[in-house]
């Protein structure tokens, strides 16, 4: 007797349910697809217990007919292709005809919809892929599919997947995914009774808004170019605005959000040394490619596409973004800017000056940010400062920390590298990481002798954000506020901040404050100082390609020489390399 057997059909729907649906979040995608291919104005979400429970999905599209109602639950059934040429030219996004049917399979589904302006709609339930009951419903026009009990016969599906938060955050992610590529429907999403996400029909622009904040309003350059019949469009963030990780980055072709293999690298060369290291920037990019030169059909899930040139693709995207941060970023990255301004009050600066017998000539600007009115110190003893010592609060008796005290400086190279000259020996200074250092070491020190001042502003700052990313926030209020940080609650996904802390420059308070949320995570008390050094360091330093005058360098190199750790920044990146005088008499064969 063979041992080669044909599967069952509740078989076979159930590995091709494992092909297609991983989780809730994949049954949302394949259903918010069926609806935007029904020409849907309105959709609305609801999910319970992270969509294993009940998801819901009501649209306003043009509906099912009664006698395609029992099709559309069966495999293979689709109205979206009918022969092979079909697959090279879909503009639909559901057309496999299997999401319904492989749903059937692992959950208790039940369809309804209506069609045009009939009397009656229509209900099916379904179960273990077989129709159970047809019955009519009042009439409405659209669908809505209804799913409960997600994985009831698969017990070791649900015993793979994440915690329910884990799973809400993925529907979530998916719902806004969707609803950035498609401005003109509107989507209201109920997670466990809580509205998540509400958005009308508006243009682009606005709904990228709408989705991810209002503080991405004055931070997104446009990106827009044309070559071969493709288009690429969409918006990336300005060089001073970022995150700390990749999550701010979407990519869609024909509106179908794809993992694009190669973009995060293309990003990141584009805008090179513009970001600090561990940066990455925001990026909502939309391709429109003819579908003749796609293959859409290369993923069960639908991830990936291939194209007929990926280097027609990869070019459009280096050009597009480049031409941006081109023309973009010049001005803003040349300009002073205030990265070099201490973090203590500004009243007691003149007590200061009187001490140190600062003096600067007539109009000359005293360096990056420090005001008009505070002359430049030209002359003083650094001896015996103690580690990280604030030069501000240099006392009668400073203490040396390390040797490396520069004599004289010779400028700046390749708009980034310092060249200085001490006793023993040539110094190369990364501008940018030496001032990292050093605005880190000082902020941790103020952090934790509570040297600074929380300021109470007369208006505050609002921060925009998801109202997932605003709860978050808000559950850490209280650790904030160690660090001179208070927030309160205003509407939506909007925070109001109203004291910041003497450390952050000001004019810097939303994006260090921003940054911050991203990398705090639950962490104590030592753990929050670290961080929030490291956000202020990262905002405030100074960029390669800044311009900045002799008076400063040399105010700079005198910092760093009375940090702890003046050779690495608080990333781990080197901030100088040192050529002592035998390394030069040997590479001239002097020795």
């Amino acid at each position: 007797m063979g041992i080669i057997k044909t599967l069952s059909a509740d078989l076979i729907n159930q590995i091709a349910a494992g092909e297609v649906i991983e989780s809730s979040h994949s049954i949302l995608k394949e259903l918010l697809e069926n609806s935007i291919d029904a020409g849907a104005e309105k959709i609305e979400i609801l999910t319970e217990n992270a969509g294993l429970g009940k998801i819901i999905v009501s649209d306003d599209g043009h509906g099912i007919s009664e006698e395609d109602l029992p099709l559309a639950v069966q495999r293979y059934a689709t109205s979206k292709i009918q022969s092979f040429q079909d697959l090279e030219n879909v503009y639909t996004f559901g057309f496999r005809g299997e999401a319904l049917a492989s749903i059937a399979s692992v959950s208790h589904l039940t369809v309804d919809s209506g069609v045009g302006e009939g009397r009656t709609a229509f209900r099916v339930h379904v179960e273990d892929g077989k129709i159970k009951e047809k019955e009519m419903v009042p009439h409405f026009r659209g669908t809505k599919i209804e799913i409960r009990d997600l994985f009831y016969n698969t017990p070791v599906r649900r015993k793979f997947l994440k915690s329910e938060i884990g799973e809400e955050k993925k529907n979530r992610n998916r719902v806004q995914v969707t609803a950035l590529a498609e401005p003109s429907v509107g989507f209201r999403y109920m997670q466990n009774g809580k509205e998540v996400l509400n958005v009308s029909k508006e243009s682009h622009f606005e709904r990228v808004l709408s989705v991810f904040g209002e503080n991405l309003r004055d931070h997104l350059l446009i990106v827009r170019i044309e070559r071969n019949g493709v288009i690429l469009e969409g918006w990336i963030s300005h060089p001073d605005f970022y995150k700390s990780n990749r999550t701010g980055q979407y990519f869609y072709v024909n509106k179908r959000p794809v993992e694009l293999k190669f973009s995060s690298q293309i990003l990141k060369k584009c805008y090179g040394e513009l970001l600090p290291s561990g940066a990455h920037p925001y990026a909502f990019l939309f391709f429109t490619i003819p579908p003749e030169h796609l293959d859409v059909n290369v993923h069960p899930q639908k991830k990936e596409v291939r194209f007929l040139s990926e280097e027609t693709i990869t070019g459009l995207l280096f050009q597009g973004i480049q031409n941006v941060l081109r023309s973009s970023t010049p001005v803003e990255f040349l300009e002073m800017r205030r990265r070099l301004s201490m973090p203590i009050p500004y009243d007691r600066a003149e007590e200061n000056r009187q001490s140190f017998g600062f003096a600067t000539g007539a109009g000359e600007s005293p360096g990056l940010g420090l005001p008009s009115t505070l002359p430049f110190r030209s002359h003083y003893s650094l001896e015996g400062v103690e580690p990280g010592i604030n030069l501000f609060q240099l006392s009668d008796n400073p203490k040396k920390h390390h040797s490396f005290v520069p004599k004289k400086h010779y400028g700046i190279i390749f708009e980034t590298f310092i060249l200085a000259e001490a006793e023993d020996g040539l110094y190369i200074i990364d501008q940018h990481t030496a001032h990292e250092r050093i605005r880190y070491e000082e902020v941790l020190r103020d952090l934790k002798q509570k040297a600074y001042k929380a300021q109470p502003l007369l208006t505050p700052i609002r921060i925009e954000m998801t109202k997932e990313e605003a709860e978050d926030a808000l559950k850490h209020s209280e650790s904030l506020e160690k660090l001179g940080i208070l927030l309160e609650p205003f509407s939506g996904g909007t925070i109001l901040v109203r004291e910041v802390p003497s450390y952050i420059d000001p004019g810097k308070e939303q994006e260090t404050i921003l940054d911050f949320f991203e990398r705090k995570a639950d962490k104590d008390e030592s753990e929050l100082y670290d961080e929030m050094a490291k956000c202020v360091a990262c905002r405030s330093a100074v960029k390669k390609g800044d311009q900045i005058s002799d008076q400063i360098i040399a105010e700079l190199l005198q910092r760093l020489s009375y940090c702890e750790n003046p050779s690495l920044c608080p990333h781990g990146r080197p901030t100088l390399i040192k050529l002592t005088r035998y390394d030069l008499e040997k590479m001239f064969h002097r020795i």
